[in-house]
């Protein structure tokens, strides 16, 4: 069977929709520099075995997506044993707020800039009616205020139920060394170490309990950071105009005449 690439671009890049292509948020997002994760790369023995790495640490990150929205649901579900400390951190996050959950993992479609993204939940914490995405990262990074601010767009285009606000609810786990505080993860199927003191090189670390951590952040400046979304999907566009070109059913070669 030959293989064909420009199904293979719109398999990895967006959705058909009613006979309509969109491209992903995430796919958009990609195109931002993200230096951490070259440093990533660059610290793996070879590009496959970075892969793997990172495929593993997704697998971590979507069974504590999964609790957490089960959780958020009312659901009573056994924890596993990998993700009970995030768990304990994601219990005393809750405990500080009032959370409705209006619906989870639902896609929006903005007809307006064509694009389509998946929103992790749908929520009122405190009030306030948001998107709350749920992250398994080190940190809270820039990009992830274009990626929501994405779906923030598209869910008001048309939904009933419009988004005041979009926070990153960011979920980890870590060993922490007791002699230079160096942190130990082990959610890629290995260990990976960072931080520490001056005397990072100079003992056996001495690794305590795991311990859960979150973080919360609420992004404002919602013009703003569209306005940025919006030239990064123009990047994304140019970047990959010859087969953007060829796909007849992009609204947006058409509509936005932003390409050709």
């Amino acid at each position: 069977m030959t293989f064909n690439y420009l199904e293979d671009f719109k398999r990895k890049n967006g959705y058909e929709i009613e006979g309509v292509w969109y491209p992903r948020v995430t796919a958009i997002c990609d195109i931002i520099h993200k230096p951490g994760l070259l440093r990533y790369y660059a610290q793996q023995p070879n590009f496959a075995a970075a892969q793997e790495s990172l495929n593993k640490a997704a697998d971590w990150g979507n069974l504590t997506h999964s609790t957490i929205e089960a959780l958020l649901s009312g659901e009573e579900i056994e924890i596993d044993p990998l993700i009970k400390p995030s768990i304990r951190a994601f219990d005393q996050w809750r405990s500080f707020h009032k959370i409705k959950p209006f619906g989870f993992e639902k896609k929006v479609i903005s007809n307006k800039y064509f694009y389509v993204g998946t929103v992790d939940a749908l929520v009122e914490i405190d009030g306030k009616v948001g998107i709350l995405d749920l992250k398994t990262s080190s940190g809270i990074w820039d990009e992830y205020s274009l990626q929501t601010v994405a779906y923030f767009q598209a869910l008001n285009e048309k939904d009933k139920i419009k988004a005041e606000s979009r926070w990153i609810l960011r979920i980890d786990q870590y060993q922490e060394c007791l002699i230079c505080g160096a942190k130990k993860r082990e959610k890629e199927g290995k260990e990976r170490i960072n931080g520490g003191g001056k005397n990072f090189f100079s003992h056996s670390h001495q690794w305590g309990p795991i311990k859960g951590e979150y973080e919360f952040k609420e992004f404002d400046n919602h013009k703003q950071d569209l306005k940025a979304f919006l030239a990064a999907k123009k990047l994304w566009e140019w970047v990959n105009r010859n087969n953007l070109s060829k796909i007849d059913n992009y609204l947006g070669n058409k509509k936005q005449n932003i390409l050709f």
